[in-house]
C-alpha cells in the first residue's frame, strides 16, 4: 500500500476542488444538452489536473514518471 505524504495531500487538495468544480459544470451542461461545451469543460479539468499533478512533481524535484 502507497502511503501519500501529507504536504503532498495538501498541494492536491485545490486540484480537487477544482475537479469538482468542473465536473458540477459539466454534469450541469450535459443536463441541459450542451454536449459541446460539456467537452470543453471535460478537457479543460483534464488539462488543470494533469497539470498540477505535473508541476507538484516538479516541485518534489523530480517528474512524476520517477516517482
Amino acid at each position: 500500500m502507497v502511503t501519500v505524504p501529507a504536504a503532498t495531500a495538501v498541494r492536491t487538495t485545490p486540484l480537487l476542488l477544482v475537479a469538482v468544480l468542473f465536473g458540477a459544470v459539466a454534469a450541469f451542461l450535459a443536463s441541459q444538452a450542451l454536449w459541446s461545451l460539456t467537452a470543453v469543460v471535460v478537457v479543460v479539468a483534464a488539462a488543470v489536473l494533469a497539470g498540477g499533478v505535473w508541476l507538484t512533481g516538479r516541485e518534489n524535484g523530480r517528474s512524476p514518471a520517477e516517482s
